[in-house]
């Protein structure tokens, strides 16, 4: 009895890794939204449309200060920020659309433009 025990044990361990390895490699097997094409930057000096397709650097001006706004192979991400935590580049690079930047001290937010793919949970 005690062998089945132990047994019983050692499996459970397995799938437990099995189902720890799967969760966490599912976003890498689920398809990915689609690539977006365009940034709507919003500061509060007005909204301005940047394509991801040109490798540029644009500064971005909040009332704390300026960013900088990288745009380099079709994704983009904030360098620079004067906002105290920096956390908006601590997000990393967007390029899907519907991915957001935000910079809430500084007010500014920079989305990637396109179709949202929404799956059957988000409906």
């Amino acid at each position: 009895m005690a062998e089945n025990f132990a047994h019983f044990k050692i499996m459970d361990a397995v799938l437990l890794v099995l189902l720890a390895v799967f969760t966490a490699l599912s976003p890498r097997l689920l398809p990915a939204g689609s690539a977006g094409s365009t940034l709507t930057v919003r500061t509060p000096g007005g909204v301005v449309q940047i394509s991801l397709a040109e490798d540029a650097v644009y500064p971005v001006n909040g009332p704390l200060g300026e960013a900088l706004l990288v745009v380099a192979g079709g994704r983009a991400h904030l360098e620079n920020a004067p906002c105290p935590l920096k956390i908006c580049e601590a997000m990393g690079p967007v390029e899907r659309a519907g991915e957001v930047i935000i910079c809430l001290p500084n007010r500014i937010s920079v989305q990637v433009d396109g179709e949202v793919e929404v799956d059957a949970v988000s409906r």
